[in-house]
């Protein structure tokens, strides 16, 4: 069997390639690298099925769902959202029915799995895949309090009531940041393999015209696994992204999430909140919420639950895929061929709903015209 990692190939949040890196860990090994958003297009010139994990955020580009005949998926920490309508529209129809396939549907937090229950969908809470990530055996411990992603009131409070080293960085590969040391380990530890990617139409991995790295996934893996040591380094770290959070509680390192009390109840968020030291930036500043950034208490305890729950569901789908020696090949013309009209069918929808002028009203979905096939 052949296995593919399904990444966001024009992210500008490393946050996406740090969950691919946790769900790479339980591949036998990589064959071909698939683009989260364009799962309906991807192929093998053999007819070959590619077993894949269906984790991470998905149907931002709703008209390129369901995925294709060419993935043997298991889908595991799938997160899903009706921002701007997208995830009833990825669902409409057989959008919903593609996935009733599946016995039940493993689910990054407690909204997906009310969302997918809304449409009939069996699903479970199964968490997410980074927290099955372990501590590093070599990893020097350098002291630093690492500020990811937070106000600037909140890193010049910490200035004040600590005289440990402070490192200010970011997710935003936009804006890259990231220390010397894992530039370093990134170029050191890079193998520079390129996997092969199969879509049509093409879609080649190459980041987003604004990251500010030139690397494919070879070089991102090696920079969020240089990153994640320096977490594990790290003797607190204070940020407001889930997927700093999460990894930080799998690799033992302190933790404080920052967030807003709307960001709170987020269901990206509020699965785990409980099992995260958190305040607002408001409580914060106030003295309303104390916390000892010289002496940082210890992480809460309770989230050890969603990793054995990934693990098992993983090891069964790898071994399933393992011992399947029948999977009929696809026929790759007769799919190209119905490829194609789907294709010329998205493009003429993308031009009957292109943005009007102002004096002309608005299509129904005015939101359709914001995706790109």
């Amino acid at each position: 069997m052949k296995y593919g990692l399904i990444a966001h190939f024009k992210t500008q949040n490393i946050g996406d390639d740090i969950q691919c890196y946790a769900m790479q860990r339980f591949l036998p090994h990589l064959d071909y690298l698939i683009d989260r958003e364009h799962l309906d297009s991807f192929y093998t010139e053999t007819g070959e099925q590619v077993a894949a994990f269906l984790g991470g955020w998905y149907l931002h580009r709703p008209l390129n769902w369901p995925p294709s005949p060419f993935l043997k998926l298991l889908p595991l920490s799938f997160h899903i959202s009706n921002y701007v309508n997208k995830g009833s529209l990825a669902l409409t129809y057989y959008g919903a029915d593609w996935f009733k396939k599946f016995a039940v549907i493993g689910c990054r937090d407690e909204g997906s799995v009310e969302f997918l229950k809304n449409y009939g969908i069996a699903a479970y809470l199964s968490g997410c895949f980074t927290l099955t990530l372990e501590p590093f055996p070599d990893v020097e411990h350098h002291g630093k309090i690492v500020a990811v992603d937070v106000p600037n009131e909140v890193v010049n409070l910490i200035k004040e009531t600590t005289k440990k080293d402070i490192f200010i960085t970011s997710h935003n590969l936009a804006r890259i940041q990231f220390p010397q040391e894992v530039l370093e380990f990134a170029e050191e530890h890079d193998p520079k393999v390129i996997v092969p990617t199969s879509h049509y139409p093409a879609q080649p991995d190459i980041p987003h015209k604004k990251v500010r790295h030139p690397g494919n996934w070879s070089y991102r893996h090696t920079l969020v696994e240089g990153l994640l040591r320096f977490y594990q380094g790290a003797s607190l770290v204070v940020t407001s992204r889930l997927h700093v959070a999460l990894p930080c509680l799998a690799l033992g390192t302190p933790l404080l999430m920052i967030k807003n009390p709307k960001n709170m109840k987020d269901y990206r968020l509020s699965t785990f909140i409980p099992y995260v030291n958190h305040t607002t930036p408001e409580d914060l500043l106030s003295r309303k919420y104390l916390f000892n950034f010289n002496e940082p208490e210890a992480n809460p305890v309770g989230y050890e639950k969603f990793p054995e729950r990934i693990k098992i569901a993983a090891k069964a789908f790898i071994d399933s895929c393992e011992n399947d020696i029948v999977t009929p090949s696809v026929d790759v013309e007769t799919w190209l061929d119905g490829y194609q009209k789907n294709l010329r069918l998205k493009k003429i929808i993308q031009r009957l709903v292109l943005k009007p002028k102002d004096e002309a009203p608005l299509p129904e979905n005015p939101t359709i015209y914001k995706y790109n096939f």
